[in-house]
């Protein structure tokens, strides 16, 4: 009951993490979505050059510890201004990452849309930014949601690697806590925490995939 009482003493605490490492998730989310959007384009643009560096990019974020990669993104940034803030850092290191392994899922989607598609768009008179935004994005996304539900999952999850960065996330305070009050149920809590923030995300994405139907 004490370590109770003692978690209940610091809940508010805890809820400020929780309201950062939401933000810095839907950040790092939105623009990681756009991230991979543009390198499968370009992956897929025909031209070598391009085609390598945005493969190479995709290999270092696939081959290399996320940890490693957050290191690399403080201390480039830290060269050109010394005053960013980890907010900022946070999410430019977890949009790049899952910026990456997200360009793969779009690739996938992109690529499994049948050629046919594309010859009707014309055969109608689409343009090819007509053909891609009305007929293949959103067939595109259809396809994609269950591999984006589960990358965006794990981004989430990623959140708590903030703490190098001295960022006051839910799993920082929640370590914080715990500390202080020798007792490890304010971890639990942030578990819990994080298990809900991801079971309505998942939920979210079931809904959009579900109203995706008039797709098939």
């Amino acid at each position: 009951m004490e370590g109770f009482n003692l978690v209940m003493h610091y809940m508010p605490y805890l809820l400020k993490g929780l309201l950062n490492t939401v933000v810095v998730s839907v950040c790092a989310i939105l623009i990681a979505l756009c991230v991979g959007l543009l390198l499968s384009v370009l992956r897929l643009s025909g031209n070598r050059f391009i085609t390598a560096i945005v493969n190479i990019y995709i290999s270092f974020v696939r081959g290399t510890p996320l940890l490693v990669q957050i290191f690399i993104i403080f201390y480039a940034l830290a060269m050109v201004g010394p005053n960013i803030p980890a907010f900022a850092t946070g999410v430019i290191a977890l949009s790049l990452n899952s910026g990456g392994f997200m360009a793969e899922i779009i690739r996938g989607g992109l690529t499994a849309i049948p050629k046919g598609q594309y010859e009707a768009a014309e055969v109608l008179g689409y343009s090819k930014v007509q053909t891609f935004w009305k007929i293949i994005f959103p067939q595109m996304v259809k396809r994609v949601l269950p591999p984006v539900t589960n990358e965006v999952i794990t981004l989430v999850k990623d959140t708590s690697l903030a703490f190098a960065l001295a960022y006051t996330e839910m799993f920082t305070l929640a370590k914080q806590v715990a500390a202080s009050t020798a007792s490890i149920m304010p971890l639990f809590i942030a578990g819990l925490f994080y298990y809900i923030f991801n079971f309505l995300v998942a939920m979210v994405m079931e809904k959009l995939e579900k109203r995706m139907q008039y797709f098939d």
